[in-house]
């Protein structure tokens, strides 16, 4: 089923009623001629009267008669010899058998009787509909004479040439373009509140939405504000939380770690410093996941080749463990140097992990930086790459965290990304392996720049 906006929807309703506007205007004007009243005003009946009139006055009187008929809407002219009888019977469907219906109730006697149809005139440059005949009626009168009358053969009743219907269906266009752009105006921070609530889940932050609008609207856009202070209190308390306990925990560890130390060197000293280290690495899991929930402030990065340079040196702690193939230009992205330290801390770890190397390779990819973190490892199944992403969720099902960590690092990358614009993504390697692709927003320098 087709989805339709708002504003589409109101152009929708707004069309349809002019349609059922235009239709019952139809309807209502196909009807009028039967009604009495228009019946007493046909060109029929004026003509009629017209005739009567000229018949009653003497002769001297008529030219006046004339011109004050014209004045009324008349188009009558007095000849002295009757016009041509061409093109009898061959006047338009629409006003010409009227007549002659109408005519042939009337009782003309022996009078001279002409009806015909004349050429069509030319249209004009703001002419509207078919062009316009002109029906000729003549009538003999008393004294010799015949009066002339050419009525205009339009299908609809026109102002100043225009037809009628065409002024207030044009009429109700503009409207409807008006009411249109009004509503899109009153609906346009609709439109800006649905795009800035969806922007509100990737980033940790409260974002301020200016209240504007109706009062419904603003009502609406109050709630979300408090809803976003309320959620963001709540992660900051469990943020406080688990890092309060994962650092009362690391100092009881260390004290502890420190008596085994003191304690006589056995097989049962050796494993259960073996846990402790365990521990250890578990409660600094527990604490990078607490701190990737804070957005990390700081300047943004200049050129990703030397910071990522200068990250991957620090990581070099066995020969050609971690290879850089730098892009070769300067690319500024919207991230502080500290978070992309730990984003590129967790990647490289895994891929040493599971692919005892890692390969980090930085290119441009449309608007985005995307920096390669390549292994040669078992590689991720499709199916199990959303998974992966979430908390404490481990592809080696063994309880032995030497072999598969404690299932925290692809979401702390996966949060500290979210909350600057960033987004991960997992592909197969060519050769065989797993790619972390980290695609970063540029700055609007390299942007422009490109």
């Amino acid at each position: 089923m087709l989805k339709l906006g708002l504003v589409s929807r109101i152009i929708m309703i707004v069309a349809v009623a002019l349609f059922i506007i235009q239709l019952a205007a139809f309807v209502a004007a196909s009807l009028k001629p039967d009604s009495p009243l228009s019946h007493q005003l046909s060109p029929a009946m004026q003509i009629k009267s017209a005739v009567r009139l000229l018949d009653a006055i003497p002769p001297e009187a008529r030219e006046q008669a004339v011109h004050a008929l014209n004045a009324i809407g008349l188009d009558l002219r007095l000849v002295d010899a009757a016009p041509p009888a061409q093109n009898e019977d061959a006047a338009d469907p629409t006003l010409g058998r009227k007549l002659a219906r109408e005519f042939a109730s009337f009782a003309l006697g022996d009078r001279y009787f002409s009806l015909r149809s004349l050429p069509e005139r030319p249209q004009g440059w703001f002419s509207v509909g078919a062009p316009d005949r002109t029906i000729e009626v003549s009538i003999g009168i008393a004294g010799g004479k015949v009066a002339v009358f050419s009525l205009a053969d339009t299908p609809t009743v026109r102002l100043r040439g225009v037809p009628v219907g065409f002024m207030a269906g044009l009429l109700g266009v503009l409207v409807a373009v008006i009411a249109v752009v009004a509503v899109a105006r009153e609906t346009r921070p609709l439109t800006r509140l649905s795009r800035t609530v969806n922007s509100i889940g990737k980033g940790l932050q409260p974002i301020d939405i200016p209240e504007r609008g109706a009062c419904e609207l603003r009502m609406l856009i109050r709630a979300i504000n408090g809803m976003q202070l309320r959620i963001a209190a709540l992660i900051n308390n469990r943020t406080l939380i688990l890092g309060a306990i994962s650092h009362d925990l690391r100092t009881y560890l260390t004290r502890f770690r420190l008596r085994m130390e003191m304690m006589p060197d056995t097989p049962h000293r050796e494993r259960a410093i073996a846990d402790i280290e365990a521990m250890q690495r578990l409660v600094e899991d527990a604490l990078g996941f607490a701190r990737s929930t804070v957005v990390s402030g700081g300047r943004d990065i200049a050129d990703l080749d030397a910071a990522v340079c200068a990250l991957v040196a620090e990581r070099q702690d066995g020969p050609d463990l971690v290879s850089l193939s730098p892009c070769g230009r300067e690319l500024a992205v919207t991230m502080p140097q500290t978070a992309l330290a730990r984003v590129l801390d967790n990647l490289t770890d895994n891929a040493l992990r599971y692919g005892g190397r890692a390969d980090v390779c930085i290119e441009r990819r449309g608007e985005h930086a995307a920096v390669i973190i390549g292994d040669r490892g078992p590689g991720i199944s499709m199916e199990r790459r959303k998974d992966v992403l979430e908390p404490f969720v481990r592809l080696e099902e063994s309880r032995n965290r030497d072999l598969g960590g404690s299932g925290l690092g692809l979401t702390i990358v996966r949060q500290i990304l979210d909350a600057h614009n960033g987004a991960l993504r997992l592909e197969d390697r060519d050769g065989g392996g797993l790619n972390a692709i980290v695609l970063l927003p540029l700055a609007a320098s390299s942007r422009v720049a490109a």
